[in-house]
């Protein structure tokens, strides 16, 4: 299983690392959300995203940011199967304060998908 926390690398070409947010959906997909450059003029504005410094993950080189327009749903099935297979690129998980901070922060922000905003509800009420 894939729970909340946990991260996976190379889903994009992004060079991003991706954060699980939500448990498992009743449509089999979970949410996630990637950490991005913070800072860089015109791709983010800290009003818009939340600040994570480099010091709170082990895969930061430097302040990044959870940009949550960009947050998406990914079938579960393929990514257990892989996870099994030893073929998923996984990093360290996020801290439980750094994950309950990016779902806040989903929640709190008028940039996350109404879909997302919703799915990652479901899971901190079904987690409290």
């Amino acid at each position: 299983m894939i729970e909340p926390g946990e991260t996976i690398g190379e889903l994009d070409f992004g060079n991003h690392l991706y954060i699980v947010i939500t448990g498992e959906l009743s449509d089999g997909t979970i949410a996630l959300v990637n950490f991005t450059s913070h800072g860089r003029p015109g791709r983010t504005d800290h009003r818009r995203c939340l600040v994570v410094g480099a010091d709170e993950h082990p895969w930061l080189r430097h302040d990044s940011c959870v940009n949550y327009r960009r947050a998406i749903f990914n079938p579960l099935a393929p990514l257990v199967r892989a996870k099994r297979a030893g073929e998923l690129s996984q990093h360290e998980r996020c801290t439980p304060e750094l994950l309950r901070r990016i779902q806040e922060g989903a929640l709190a922000s008028r940039e996350t998908p109404l879909d997302i905003h919703e799915a990652v509800r479901a899971t901190l009420a079904g987690s409290g």
